[in-house]
């Protein structure tokens, strides 16, 4: 969770990023797993994980929609552009 909370309000990664910057290489899927389970009131911002092509993939996508619209990210449908708002983690 260390690597999702270095992610500054106003940027996003994906979960592949967020997979091989903690160690572990392609299992993007675990970490979509591992932040699906997180309760509903964690301080972890899992918003900010977007598929590779910044495609809001989780089952609160409408929430991490509102979410990431607060910190100033332009959400087109369940779509962030990921060169603009990308973080490289």
């Amino acid at each position: 969770m260390l690597t999702v909370n270095s992610i500054p309000a106003g940027r996003v990664s994906s979960f592949g990023r967020i997979a091989a910057a903690s160690g572990y290489p392609r299992r993007a899927r675990w970490v979509g797993r591992i932040l699906g389970q997180l309760p509903s009131d964690t301080t972890v911002p899992w918003h900010r994980v977007l598929g590779h092509d910044g495609t809001i993939t989780c089952p609160r996508a409408e929430l991490a929609k509102r979410r990431l619209r607060a910190e100033g990210i332009r959400v087109k449908g369940l779509k962030v552009n990921m060169n603009e708002f990308g973080w490289p983690v």
